[in-house]
């Protein structure tokens, strides 16, 4: 990411509307009988960001073992502040160092964007190796070629994903999808909208490379855009599918 972004991360995951939306639909999928981890799982964040998400998780499901690593020495520190007892550490998708043993749940939210799917999938198997049988895997990616912006030249995105290219990685990975689905499809035309200066410079060349998260919207509109996520999350937790939206939502199931 481009210096600054993982310090503007850590000040606004925690209240931003888009970050609580995508907790929620993890734990309203977490929370469904057939998708429990079990009690007291062993659970890794592969590419923890600054830290919210495994605060989240120690909240959520009381896990026996957390683990937690990113590529960046500065969102491990960030991290360190949000979840003290996680089991911390500097390693990379792509190639990644795996503590905790069989583990029951691995998540990676907006991570394999970054290097491409291609390049991580190496990485990802071995993910899935240290999965035990039954264990669940939950990916987060950004949607849609055409979408690419100044946020992504921010984050230094290298590619945004189709529902059915999601299902194809999971069926590489040899991985029974539970939950396949857009997600922020009733906001979508309103995140269209707001990006669309962004896409058009990036398109010329002249992007100046802020991310989405330098401009946030106010209050009330915050609010609604969350409601209006919790409803979407609610059904896809229950098995149902969005037909488009501005990211792809994945579980899959080791067998």
């Amino acid at each position: 990411m481009n210096p600054g972004e993982h310090a503007l991360m850590a000040r606004v995951e925690q209240d931003h509307w888009w970050y609580r939306g995508l907790r929620d639909v993890v734990a309203r999928c977490l929370g469904q009988p057939e998708l429990s981890p079990g009690s007291s799982p062993r659970v890794l964040d592969a590419g923890c960001g600054t830290g919210a998400n495994l605060a989240f998780l120690t909240e959520l499901l009381a896990p026996s073992y957390l683990g937690g690593f990113d590529s960046s020495d500065e969102a491990v520190a960030l991290a360190r502040a949000k979840a003290a007892r996680a089991d911390l550490y500097r390693s990379d998708v792509c190639e990644p160092e795996i503590h905790g043993g069989e583990l029951d749940l691995v998540i990676s939210l907006d991570v394999i964007y970054i290097p491409g799917a291609e390049r991580a999938m190496p990485g990802l198997r071995a993910l899935v190796r240290a999965l035990r049988s039954g264990g669940l895997f939950v990916l987060h990616l950004p949607a849609y070629a055409w979408l690419y912006g100044e946020h992504d030249l921010a984050v230094h995105t290298r590619e945004r994903y189709t529902v059915p290219r999601v299902g194809r990685l999971l069926e590489a990975l040899g991985l029974m999808p539970e939950r396949l689905t857009y997600r922020l499809c009733l906001p979508f035309p309103a995140v269209v909208l707001a990006r669309l200066p962004g896409i058009l410079r990036a398109r010329r060349g002249a992007g100046v490379a802020r991310s989405d998260l330098r401009s946030q919207p106010g209050t009330a509109v915050s609010a609604t855009l969350y409601r209006v996520l919790t409803w979407e999350n609610a059904v896809i937790a229950r098995g149902g599918r969005w037909p488009f939206g501005s990211s792809v939502f994945a579980i899959g199931r080791k067998p």
